[in-house]
């Protein structure tokens, strides 16, 4: 995905060529999506991560993927466009109770700046999943692998067609580790018309495979509970998220707490996270920030989306800003998206300008 206004990028790992392995993925893809069935249109903006999309093989084996060409017109910055990331995901059931998943990515694969040519990115595969799940009972599920931290909303929908936008917001950028590579305990159930879910997780080691996270830990034990209900023909969540961890590259342990709400109604589809993010050591400085986003349909397949956010950082000035956007479920397999960012300091994590991307997907 584009998501790649965060940390300066560390210890990329040397591998396969890219352009070699692009090409491969970009022909996979093709095959499958001429193969695949017409998706319902009602999953247009919500799209499931590995349930009614992608191509189910046989034998309990499912594959998706996607593929996301994306550029950008910023005030700061020379304008860009490039083949921004391609990914592949697997799933294989070999019994109900027992699932593997897997997703493999290319990142920032190819790159045409103005008044720099063509740039490649980091020429290697990044594992972003590798886990298996085990359904100990109907309500409780244990994880174990390299998945993505369940912190807020928005750190696992980060692939380019779940997403409403091309770019996340600046406060679900670097409060966590985005990645834990270690154990989970899952939780779900309804009970008198509300649904309960609550995760515990740790990691004791270093991540797996580091490359596809720009916040990495050595050291994780984190929580998150969310609770839903509807109300009417609305629905509402309120989530909350805390999680201690120890950065690997300063080697010092960082705590994050946040909290979520998502608000379905009239159409409307309402988003907001709080993050607070700290240093475990004396006279450290605090970092904090919010976001809250509103998306709705304007026409057809046509949908609006607006944001306002604002972060304190432990270093520069406070950031205000926000966009106005818009997202296309073009064709089927197509999502068209384009936003205008606004930011009070152009030169930060918020830049300001234009950003568009079409998204392949399976």
């Amino acid at each position: 995905m584009r998501f790649h206004h965060f940390a300066t990028r560390l210890r990329r790992q040397r591998g396969p060529t890219v352009i070699g392995i692009a090409l491969l993925m970009v022909a996979f893809f093709t095959e499958i999506t001429v193969a695949r069935a017409q998706i319902d249109e009602s999953t247009a903006n919500v799209l499931p991560d590995a349930a009614g999309e992608g191509v189910a093989l046989g034998k309990g084996l499912w594959l998706g993927g996607y593929l996301n060409i994306s550029g950008e017109v910023l005030q700061s910055a020379p304008a860009s466009i490039g083949l921004g990331d391609v990914g592949l995901l697997a799933r294989y059931e070999p019994t109900p109770p027992l699932a593997f998943f897997s997703e493999i990515d290319l990142e920032d694969t190819l790159t045409l700046k103005e008044g720099s040519g063509v740039t490649r990115g980091s020429k290697v595969l990044l594992l972003e999943r590798l886990y298996a799940d085990w359904s100990v009972s109907p309500t409780t599920t244990v994880r174990i692998g390299k998945f993505l931290t369940p912190f807020g909303l928005w750190n696992v929908i980060r692939r380019a067609p779940l997403t409403w936008t091309v770019d996340r917001p600046v406060a679900t950028q670097s409060a966590f580790a985005e990645h834990n590579t270690g154990l989970g305990l899952i939780y779900q159930t309804t009970r008198h018309g509300w649904t309960l879910d609550a995760t515990g997780y740790g990691q004791a080691q270093d991540e797996l495979v580091r490359g596809a996270s720009d916040v990495s830990a050595s050291a994780v034990a984190g929580g998150r509970i969310v609770g839903g209900r509807s109300l009417g023909s609305s629905y509402l969540s309120v989530g909350l998220s805390a999680i201690g961890f120890k950065n690997q590259d300063t080697h010092l342990w960082e705590d994050a707490y946040g909290s979520d709400v998502e608000l379905t109604m009239c159409r409307h589809q309402l988003l907001g996270e709080f993050a607070y993010s700290h240093l475990r050591e004396p006279g450290a400085s605090r970092e904090w920030g919010f976001y809250l986003q509103d998306a709705w349909p304007l026409y057809g397949s046509l949908d609006g989306v607006a944001r306002f956010e604002h972060t304190a950082t432990r270093q520069g000035p406070v950031l205000d800003g926000g966009l106005l956007g818009i997202y296309w479920h073009a064709v089927p397999h197509v999502v068209v998206k384009a936003d205008y960012q606004f930011s009070s300091h152009p030169q930060s994590d918020l830049q300001q300008g234009f950003l568009a991307s079409v998204v392949f997907y399976f």
